[in-house]
């Protein structure tokens, strides 16, 4: 398995516990390796997969969201109602479901030299790096900067400001004690609100700044799935929700897949069944696609909510559908504001 993030660190354990000898190969070394992403996600879902993995999720709940302020262009905001948005220790999290399995850190491993006559299966967790798969349809990508900041005395609540135009967003997170994340992802590069976040708070103080870029595209577009026995799990087969650039739950969910087809075929000669699983990918991430055309459709400044009203519709269908999923309230009515005002 190559690559110790959320869907390594949570598909590694989970091999593990059912009988598989698994060997896990992380490029940074054990003291630099370090969960991205704001560490914001459902609780419902966390503790439905930590449960899974033998974990009580509550031992890593920082903070309870119960209302988020989203700013908008023309100085408009909208407020979500929060039903199970968290922020959570992911690094301990992914830490403990690494707990009896060997990891080899500070490997940087190439596709080219790794011994895979070594392994039956070689599964590629490398989230945007993609590095065993081949190159995917059509990848679209954000740049964004990340930083863990501490000593912010006057935010405890989830804080996002989108981007006229969806090109981007800033956001804060709280985690506990006066510490969050604070970023932006931006097609532009120009990250705003990062100065000003740190203009208002002068003494917040940055413990880490991290680049990473969010993969937008969804899953139709990130074919192939495998090559041989090579296998993509997570962000490197396009599980991102592209609206939010949320990872970590859809990354979580095509592990939970991955596993449901080896279950499949526990008792059959062929020990993996790679078209079952990609057909199954495609079908649980079949509305990405759509949630991906009305943000690209916004970004070229193309978006109609008439023309388009049927994207709208299924995009707000399947959010509500799976409303726990994502931790707060899905209105039509606030979801067609959102996006006419971006």
């Amino acid at each position: 398995m190559i690559g110790a993030g959320v869907a390594g660190s949570y598909l590694g354990g989970m091999l593990h516990k059912i009988g598989h000898e698994i060997t896990i190969f992380e490029s940074n070394k054990k003291e630099m390796h370090w969960p991205v992403c704001a560490w914001g996600a459902s609780r419902h879902m966390l503790e439905y997969f930590s449960k899974k993995a033998g974990l009580d999720f509550d031992n890593y709940v920082f903070h309870v969201g119960k209302r988020l302020r989203m700013g908008l262009p023309n100085q408009k905001e909208e407020f979500l109602d929060l039903d199970g948005l968290v922020t959570y220790n992911k690094k301990q999290w992914e830490s403990d479901l690494l707990a009896g399995i060997t990891v080899e850190y500070g490997v940087n491993c190439d596709k080219k030299t790794f011994p895979s006559d070594k392994y039956d299966y070689i599964l590629d967790c490398t989230g945007f790096h993609r590095k065993f798969l081949p190159k995917p349809q059509e990848d679209f990508v954000i740049p964004a900067y990340e930083y863990l900041v501490e000593n912010i005395q006057d935010i405890d609540e989830f804080q996002v400001v989108g981007y006229k135009g969806a090109r981007g967003y800033f956001w804060y997170f709280p985690l506990s004690k006066g510490s969050g994340f604070m970023g932006a992802g931006d097609i532009d590069r120009k990250y705003h609100g990062v100065k000003e976040f740190l203009e208002t708070h002068p003494d917040a103080r940055i413990i880490k700044k991290i680049g990473r870029p969010i993969r937008l595209s969804p899953p139709k577009l990130m074919e192939p799935f495998y090559d041989g026995k090579i296998i993509g799990v997570g962000e490197s087969i396009g599980t991102v929700f592209p609206m939010l650039g949320e990872g970590i739950i859809p990354s979580l969910l095509s592990c939970e897949i991955f596993l449901q087809v080896m279950e499949e075929n526990k008792n059959n000669k062929v020990k993996f069944d790679h078209k079952r699983y990609r057909e199954k990918i495609l079908k649980k991430f079949n509305y990405y696609y759509d949630v991906y055309r009305i943000v690209r459709l916004k970004m070229d400044g193309k978006l109609n909510t008439v023309k388009h009203f049927n994207l709208l519709l299924s995009m707000y269908k399947n959010m509500k559908k799976d409303e726990k999923r994502f931790g707060f309230e899905v209105d039509f009515e606030k979801m067609r504001r959102l996006v006419n005002a971006l």
